[in-house]
């Protein structure tokens, strides 16, 4: 048995207890989400003195500094969101502009080279006709040569008209005497050497020449004097 002294000895001394902390981020009375760091009455001192998660710590900054910059966004001045926005509004205008710019060049330069071609097969159907009336002329040189085409006679008027009508359409003859050899113009059928001349020139025509504006239709075929 223990004796009376023994007893009032032992409660004297203080009884051991449990201590605890709740760590629960809900408080299960009121059901509210407890702030961090934050611990039931009574647990103050011993919940501070606890660390903190750093997982939890990291989370909890970065929806702080989350929430910081949408704080910050939406204090932002009226005047300068509209400045933005007429900002792009600017920049996406001078790219229409600009791409408006490049289709009408585009559509400009197309439009030249589909009048240069049609010019060019209107120009190349006129030669082919005027190349073929080149022989008739031919006959008209031919009969003005032997006084078959004299002023007053029948034809004389007829041919007259033919050769103004092709002028009209740009056809041109070349080829006379004293002109200097070209011979991207004449053709040499003969050739006379003269020592004394300085340079080669058409001592007398076989056939005119023929250009329709600067393309040439028929070299002129001459007789040519100059060095040997």
């Amino acid at each position: 048995m223990t004796s009376p002294a023994n007893e009032n000895a032992h409660e004297g001394e203080e009884k051991p207890g449990f201590s605890f902390t709740d760590k629960r981020k809900v408080d299960p009375e009121s059901g509210s989400v407890r702030e961090s760091g934050s611990a039931p009455a009574g647990q103050g001192e011993a919940a501070a003195a606890e660390p903190t998660d750093s997982f939890e710590r990291e989370a909890e900054e970065m929806i702080a500094a989350e929430r910081a910059k949408q704080e910050a966004a939406s204090d932002a001045p009226a005047e300068e969101q509209e400045a933005d926005e007429v900002a792009q509004l600017r920049a996406k205008l001078a790219e229409l502009e600009e791409e408006r710019r490049r289709d009408q060049a585009e559509y400009v330069n197309s439009r030249r080279r589909i009048e240069a071609a049609a010019q060019l097969r209107t120009e190349q159907a006129v030669g082919s006709v005027l190349t073929s009336l080149v022989s008739v002329l031919d006959d008209i040189d031919r009969g003005r040569a032997h006084g078959e085409l004299a002023e007053g006679s029948a034809f004389y008027p007829v041919a007259n008209k033919l050769v103004d009508t092709l002028a009209k359409h740009g056809l041109t003859r070349f080829g006379e005497v004293g002109d200097e050899f070209d011979p991207t113009l004449h053709e040499a059928l003969m050739h006379e050497s003269d020592e004394d001349a300085e340079t080669t020139t058409v001592a007398s025509v076989l056939q005119a020449g023929y250009m329709l504006k600067e393309r040439v239709l028929r070299p002129a075929r001459v007789a040519t004097k100059g060095p040997q």
